[in-house]
């Protein structure tokens, strides 16, 4: 968790009712999304006050960062575990990251990206959160380069493209034809069809 921004000292009462704070927040904005929720509610959920809040995180702008960086943070330190496990063998680290994401998105209640949902609820660029938002799209695109050139596959970064369109077709989906026989279900089929496809050069190029 990213530590809450202080406006004046604090003990560590008061950092554990920051803490509460984000936990909350966190919580509320991914169940029930990020403008539904206003302080009031969240402070409730904490059991503190709105001063002790506003001691912690400026506005609720800065919380939402604080929650996007937490969520940016905690999803790559999962996805570089799960790569290291196969290091060395970039087709095993592509299914294996494929299969999870497969895995994830058709878990029945998930609640979706919570990127692609907070750029659903604020479509303004110039919002703070929203260079998390584009830096977490762009580093797993970045990383599906990587991956598919490194398998030697010809025209990596269209392929990786392809890919990432499936990935983040599969995080959509999941809202609304969610649950285990859901599109997200066919991503891994997908993804390994498109890869086979091109090491064999059966991709026509149009």
């Amino acid at each position: 968790m990213r530590q809450p921004t202080a406006r004046t000292e604090k003990g560590a009462g008061d950092k554990r009712a920051g803490e509460r704070v984000f936990d909350a927040a966190a919580e509320l904005f991914y169940k029930e999304s990020i403008r539904s929720v206003g302080v009031e509610t969240i402070v409730k959920q904490a059991g503190v006050s709105k001063i002790t809040l506003y001691r912690n995180f400026e506005s609720k702008d800065d919380l939402i960062v604080a929650y996007l960086e937490d969520r940016n943070e905690t999803y790559w330190r999962m996805l570089d575990r799960l790569l290291a496990k196969q290091a060395g063998h970039p087709r095993a680290q592509l299914t294996a990251l494929i299969d999870t994401i497969a895995d994830r998105t058709t878990t029945p209640g998930y609640r979706g990206c919570p990127f692609i949902n907070y750029a659903a609820e604020f479509p303004d660029s110039s919002h703070p959160g929203h260079r998390i938002a584009a830096a977490n799209k762009q580093r797993m695109r970045d990383r599906l380069k990587d991956l598919v050139a490194a398998i030697g596959v010809r025209d990596a970064a269209r392929l990786a493209d392809a890919l990432f369109l499936i990935v983040d077709g599969a995080y959509a989906s999941s809202q609304t034809l969610g649950g285990r026989n859901g599109p997200a279900a066919a991503a891994s089929w997908a993804v390994n069809a498109l890869i086979d496809s091109q090491l064999t050069g059966r991709m026509d190029g149009a």
